[in-house]
């Protein structure tokens, strides 16, 4: 092959992994915007601090999976966006999933009953942040969000491994 078509498919090679990396981006961006939007309009005003209520349109929109969406499109999202600044195929692409699925995991694990006096007293000393301290306090624990978290981050993964292996496939022919 000649050196001009080397870098002719070079430049083909670079445009797959752009289009490769807003594919992470725009699943990202529906998954975080769709999270947003249980906050927005199925839970009750208040429930996310920097986030308004607009008020539901009837009955929610969201039903019962909006109890656990957000846990689940948080590290889901977060992870791909990650992904997305990283080189492909960098193992750090699949350590993200696991980082934002252990961001994810703590701060559900943070609003456990057994922790709310503790968080209570570190917010009285000044020791934690009373927005953080509040969360945590006035947040209720669910296996379910830690189920969702895990779940989130392994579908993201899984998308990593999918757009890493339609590279290899594309490629190969």
């Amino acid at each position: 092959m000649s050196p001009a078509g080397s870098q002719s498919s070079e430049a083909a090679g670079g445009g797959d992994a752009v289009r490769r990396t807003a594919l992470l981006v725009a699943i990202a961006v529906v998954g975080l915007a769709l999270g947003t939007s249980i906050y927005l309009f199925d839970r009750a005003p208040g429930h996310a601090v920097l986030i308004p209520h607009l008020g539901q349109v009837g009955a929610p929109l969201f039903g019962a999976i909006g109890a656990w969406l957000p846990s689940f499109v948080h590290p889901l999202g977060f992870a791909l966006l990650t992904a997305a600044l990283l080189p492909g195929g960098s193992p750090w692409r699949y350590r993200g999933c696991a980082a934002w699925a252990a961001v994810d995991v703590a701060f559900e694990v943070g609003q456990h009953a057994a922790l709310k006096a503790t968080w209570l007293d570190l917010a009285e000393r000044g020791v934690a942040p009373v927005p953080l301290a509040r969360y945590f306090i006035h947040g209720r624990f669910d296996v379910a969000d830690l189920v969702a978290a895990a779940a989130g981050a392994l579908a993201a993964a899984a998308c990593l491994r999918f757009l890493d292996g339609s590279k290899e496939n594309f490629h190969a022919r």
